[in-house]
């Protein structure tokens, strides 16, 4: 065989295998590689407890299930249902009852899953003398720091001061600024969230005298969000997101360091010490969910408390809005 018939049979070899393994690559791509569908999630701000979002999308649990997330701050949590309901979000992370208050003046949309479970706010001082409180009465001469009306945590804070007997002795303070309140002497007492808390005791040496999260247990306060209109004509979109969250919830509880690593990553500025010290709380008192499912007994507790302040007219109507088909078939679907 001359030189240029061996050249040829070369060139034709060669190219044939590219060409064989151009096919293979096509034929057996995964999942994973083909277009993401983004996504846009509407979230009051970078909350410390919105890790199952985090997780879900740091750990890929979104991408497996062909979802890229883009996450969108609004600054309240009215702000944030406002944005579903305009389109501008496809899905919101936020107090759940806005639903129900939006669905009495007329606006649909449904709370599909929970994030937040239970009431995530601890009592702390950094006044010695006061005691544990274990009954509402040993508030009596102390004030409260709290997010302002309406928020969950100042209507809780307000019904344990009247539920004792005692004048509600509360001041507002915006997000991030309960701390300052407490550490400057304005108030006795501040009603805060984690990482603060931990924060708290372990720079300020501060105590935690109360939980909430131990006094309500099972509480919807943060939920995911979406309109009629999402659920109607993409429930296959819908399906996946809480599929994702369901996967990431049972992860962080079956790996509560991995929590710790995510939570580094999402919050590089705390302190590790802070860090372990409050996902061990989130964990240990279940306000990270064990799964997306949100219980009728939890919903009821939201709505109720809605309901006595006057926030909520009709119970009938708020009941209506709590969605957990989707929220069933993903825990069917791990469960598998």
């Amino acid at each position: 065989m001359n030189k240029r018939k061996i050249s040829i049979l070369l060139f034709l070899t060669i190219t044939s295998g590219l060409l064989f393994t151009g096919c293979n690559s096509c034929n057996n791509s995964k999942p994973n590689d083909q277009k993401l569908e983004k996504v846009k999630v509407a979230q009051f701000g970078d909350v410390f407890l919105y890790m199952p979002v985090y997780i879900a999308i740091d750990k890929g649990f979104f991408k497996d299930e062909g979802l890229d997330i883009e996450l969108t701050n609004t600054g309240g949590d009215d702000k944030t249902f406002a944005a579903v309901i305009s389109g501008s979000a496809t899905f919101g992370i936020a107090d759940p009852t806005f639903v129900a208050i939006a669905k009495e003046k007329g606006q649909g949309g449904k709370v599909i899953a929970s994030v937040v479970n239970g009431v995530p706010f601890w009592g702390i001082t950094i006044n010695p003398k006061i005691p544990e409180i274990k009954d509402g009465k040993q508030l009596n001469g102390y004030s409260v720091a709290t997010f302002p009306s309406p928020s969950t945590a100042f209507t809780l804070q307000y019904d344990m001061f009247k539920d004792a007997g005692l004048k509600p002795n509360i001041k507002q303070g915006a997000f991030g600024a309960l701390l300052p309140m407490l550490l400057n002497g304005q108030v006795d007492i501040a009603l805060e969230l984690e990482p603060n808390v931990s924060t708290a005791v372990h720079k300020q040496g501060a105590r935690i005298l109360y939980s909430f999260a131990d006094m309500y247990g099972d509480f919807a306060i943060t939920g995911v969000t979406t309109s009629d209109e999402t659920i109607k004509n993409k429930p296959e979109l819908v399906q996946k997101f809480v599929n994702a969250l369901e996967k990431a919830e049972k992860f962080a509880h079956s790996n509560p360091d991995s929590v710790v690593f995510y939570a580094n990553k999402r919050f590089p500025d705390l302190d590790d010490a802070i860090v372990n010290q409050a996902v061990k709380r989130i964990i240990g008192t279940k306000t990270l969910p064990q799964s997306v499912m949100i219980s009728k007994e939890s919903w009821e507790k939201a709505i109720s408390l809605r309901n006595e302040v006057g926030e909520i007219k009709s119970l009938e109507i708020a009941r209506k809005v709590l969605d957990m088909s989707f929220a069933q078939k993903a825990i069917d679907n791990a469960n598998k």
